[in-house]
């Protein structure tokens, strides 16, 4: 394989990536001979310029992760499929800041990529979650950086056959020492800076790059971590070790939240419009975790909450309206007639009021207890009083008040 620019700057950079994606990297890297420069802009041309990447479903803005992922967009990315962390880290603030993209989809199929500014993009996914719901749908693979990226998520959902995983970083480098000699190269190295020329012949120097990539890997499974809400340990021993696991293994190993499609995820999201700022796992239902039976539960005691109070709120609003045509002032003198309105029909109390005023209100009754004392004046002899015991047998208009209310309670209970 010639060793091109390209190639060079590849080898030269630590990669969070499957073998495959390396490969891929590498083999397009060693093009450069064979490609121009005219050619290649002509290719560009002739394709929407990955300067852009985010679209929107609705009110629901998607970016997609796909190809290799590198640090900046170049012509490298414009043949190789490639993904620049710079454009999506601004096609993200771009979602972020438009108030009527209510959630952001990410949506993966990357075999991972360059670790250079990868955490500064999981960094920008991490806060702005707290923004939005930042959902990751992966449905192709999201390995290595791919899911350095997706494990910053509000959710991850995955397909069936999804592929997540291959935590862990890797270095390609070329030893041209002997390329170099044969070539007459000599290279001097600052005497305060032993370090900065690594030697890979020897122990010594393939060890100090072991440090450099294992310490990558320590950011790379803390920042997973943090991203899952789980300890760098589980990490490690659960998530597959640098291996990828598939749909449900993935789930069930907390490496994903749960299998779902890109489709059901869009008119989820676009359905609910989720507003609040809180991790959106906590409000998101998962319609595969809920139990049918709980559900029918949950949805009886609804109705039968909801028909009880319905029913108090009608019958608060009956008594209210029959009180209110008894209490009229066009009810005296009308008591039968306001009776009947208030418990044989539905009108209101105002309707109820134009109905009585239209009907003639009869004498009032004299007092009982007057009728009688009279009585007794007008039938007194000799100074003597006398009682008429058919007169006394009356009641007065205490006791029929008392038991015209009687019956209006009664009807009135009767009705509630």
């Amino acid at each position: 394989m010639p060793a091109t620019r390209a190639l060079r700057a590849a080898l030269a950079e630590p990669w969070a990536i499957t073998a495959e994606g390396l490969e891929l990297v590498l083999s397009v890297a060693a093009r450069e001979n064979d490609v121009s420069i005219d050619a290649l802009e002509a290719y560009r041309a002739e394709h929407v310029p990955t300067a852009e990447r985010l679209t929107r479903r609705g009110s629901i803005g998607v970016l997609d992760v796909r190809g290799p992922l590198v640090s900046r967009a170049n012509l490298f990315t414009a043949i190789s499929g490639a993904t620049s962390y710079d454009i999506l880290r601004r096609d993200l603030q771009a979602s972020l800041d438009d108030p009527s993209i209510k959630a952001i989809v990410m949506s993966y199929d990357t075999p991972g990529g360059s670790v250079t500014n990868v955490d500064e993009l999981a960094k920008a996914i991490r806060a702005g979650k707290a923004i939005k719901p930042i959902i990751a749908y992966v449905g192709g693979s999201a390995a290595s950086a791919g899911y350095w990226l997706a494990s910053q998520s509000t959710e991850i959902v995955i397909a069936d056959t999804a592929l997540l995983g291959s935590i862990g970083v890797r270095a390609a480098l070329q030893d041209t020492s002997k390329k170099d000699a044969e070539a007459g190269r000599i290279e001097f190295i600052s005497s305060q800076s032993p370090g900065k020329r690594t030697d890979l012949s020897t122990d010594e120097g393939r060890a100090r790059i072991q440090r450099t990539i294992d310490a990558l890997a320590e950011v790379f499974i803390a920042t997973v971590a943090e991203g899952r809400g789980v300890k760098p340990d589980d990490v490690i021993a659960k998530f597959g070790g640098g291996d990828v696991l598939i749909g449900s293994a993935a789930v069930a190993a907390g490496m994903a939240d749960r299998i779902g499609n890109f489709e059901a995820v869009i008119k989820e999201l676009d359905g609910r419009h989720p507003s609040s700022t809180s991790k959106f796992r906590s409000i998101l239902m998962n319609e595969q975790s809920i139990a049918r039976a709980d559900h029918d539960a949950a949805v009886a005691a609804a109705r039968t909450e909801g028909q009880t109070a319905g029913e108090k709120a009608g019958a608060t609003t009956e008594r209210t309206r029959i009180q209110a045509i008894l209490n009229l002032p066009e009810a005296k003198g009308r008591e039968a007639s306001a009776m009947h309105l208030a418990f044989t029909t539905d009108l209101s109390a105002e309707t109820a009021k134009g109905v009585l005023s239209g009907l003639e209100a009869s004498k009032p009754e004299p007092d009982h207890d007057t009728n009688i004392d009279g009585q007794r004046s007008h039938e007194a002899v000799g100074g003597l009083v006398t009682f008429d015991p058919q007169a006394d047998k009356q009641p007065n208009k205490a006791e029929k008040t008392k038991a015209a209310w009687g019956e209006v309670t009664s009807k009135l209970n009767a009705r509630m």
